[in-house]
């Protein structure tokens, strides 16, 4: 099921009563099951939703979304269980042993996953939602997540029904009226240095590849409405995974075709992303663009590099890793890339978790080999704040779930945003194409943000 952004705000505020209503009243049903829960476990009550209340999981608010639009699923989620915002990978295993579920629903809780971006990078960490409205396969459901301590079982239910009352609110639903100013770093001329610094190490035979970064700030005219952006970006590039979650400041908004990884069951799929050319209206023009991106010796290098690295990485932890011998093409609004999915077979004792640890970051946000295309980036002082080239996603207590990396992202604050986009240096990059490519790449999230997305002919790719 396509993602809808219908405005039904009218019709949302006539019926903000009835869903609160029914979750209070499901609560209270439940708070003798709740009080029984040993002392020291994190716990679940989960409910399927009713049919009348359907919209509440597809229209919500979050603190954390993750929207996949093609795959019909939606996940929302409300605060954060206190001290259970940022757990490792030991943490979040021991805290699945002692998790009880409650409730009626089969939907498993999930957390949230975030690593740092590239250069650096970093462990994963997870944060437990207090709430989490999710929508799948036809069916929605809410979790109401929580820890047993000595908190008074009534107390963590109005915190619940607080936290629901703000995810169900109706959103503004504006546009953030066009662009007030803007400036860029680095600017055109510092790009084209650092271009050609890239290319000589790479003639010097440091690195193969790297990878340069560069961010527009923007000003608004209106504070911008990062929920309803985000159901934009939705609508505006429905096969990318959307993601907001909240930053120190502020909130991140990303629209990313890049999955790093998704795990079901034993096996794992990580798609290689690199590669990419503008598209077209015209079919005569998309035909040649696509046929000058595949012929492309440039970008057949550069995705190749990608590619040998996830297969290398994942031969690590897994049995039987493939992929085709030569890649295909993913086709997004405004946008095509070269597209290798890698996919393998865990071995025993290893997770989603492992792989992401392994493969984060990949060549195509960072460079090969990596670590001298790190050391390189650090040597320049590359820096990518709002997690811009860094992973966001989900787990559930199975150990199934997906990771994206953060691309076309933008920090939000206000009327601020801070928009992010790169491109990967091969010893052949033109630095004014380079520099061409990342314009393309930012033009459909400032078209959204402008409120002139709607039939701009660009959509949101990697």
């Amino acid at each position: 099921m396509r993602f809808s952004i219908a405005n039904h705000r009218a019709t949302r505020r006539a019926f903000l009563a009835e869903p609160c209503g029914w979750l209070e009243a499901r609560i209270g049903l439940s708070l003798d099951e709740i009080a029984s829960v040993s002392p020291g476990r994190l716990f679940s009550l989960s409910f399927d939703l009713p049919l009348p209340l359907f919209d509440v999981a597809a229209d919500a608010r979050g603190d954390r979304s993750w929207l996949a639009p093609d795959d019909g699923a939606y996940f929302f989620g409300g605060g954060s269980v206190s001290g259970f915002d940022a757990l490792d990978a030991d943490q979040w295993q021991a805290g699945c042993r002692r998790w009880v579920r409650l409730g009626e629903a089969k939907a498993s809780p999930i957390g949230f996953l975030t690593a740092p971006p590239a250069p650096e990078g970093g462990r994963t960490k997870i944060c437990l939602p207090e709430i989490l409205l999710r929508r799948s396969a036809n069916r929605q459901s809410v979790s109401l997540i929580g820890f047993r301590d000595s908190t008074p079982v009534a107390a963590i239910a109005r915190g619940w029904m607080k936290q629901f009352r703000a995810m169900v609110a109706p959103e503004d639903g504006a546009a953030a009226g066009g662009v007030e100013q803007r400036s860029c770093r680095p600017d055109l001329p510092e790009w084209r240095n650092r271009v050609r610094a890239a290319t000589a190490a790479i003639a010097a035979g440091r690195f193969a590849k790297v990878v340069l970064a560069r961010k527009l700030a923007v000003t608004m005219r209106k504070p911008i409405d990062a929920d309803f952006l985000a159901r934009e970006m939705a609508q505006a590039s429905p096969d990318c995974r959307i993601i907001k979650l909240p930053d120190e400041t502020g909130c991140v908004i990303a629209a990313s075709p890049e999955l790093l990884a998704v795990k079901r069951g034993a096996k794992i799929v990580s798609h290689a992303l690199a590669g990419t050319s503008a598209r077209f209206h015209s079919p005569e023009e998309n035909a040649r663009a696509s046929a000058s991106l595949l012929a492309s010796p440039k970008e057949r290098l550069e995705h190749a590099l990608v590619v040998d690295s996830i297969a290398g990485d994942l031969r690590e932890i897994c049995d039987e890793v493939h992929h085709a011998p030569a890649p295909k093409l993913m086709r997004l609004r405004g946008l095509q890339h070269l597209w290798t999915p890698v996919a393998g077979t865990l071995r025993p004792g290893f997770g989603l978790l492992d792989a992401i640890d392994r493969l984060h970051p990949t060549p195509a946000v960072l460079g090969f080999p990596k670590i001298a295309a790190r050391d390189w980036l650090k040597g320049i002082e590359e820096r990518r704040d709002g997690l811009y080239t860094g992973l966001a996603g989900w787990i559930d207590l199975d150990g199934d779930g997906e990771a994206a990396v953060v691309l076309r992202a933008a920090h939000v604050e206000g009327r601020e945003a801070h928009l992010w986009a790169g491109a990967g240096i091969m010893a052949a990059s033109d630095p004014d194409a380079e520099w061409a490519e990342t314009e393309l790449k930012m033009s459909a999230l400032l078209d959204l943000l402008e409120g002139s997305g709607e039939g701009s002919g660009e959509g949101i790719g990697s």
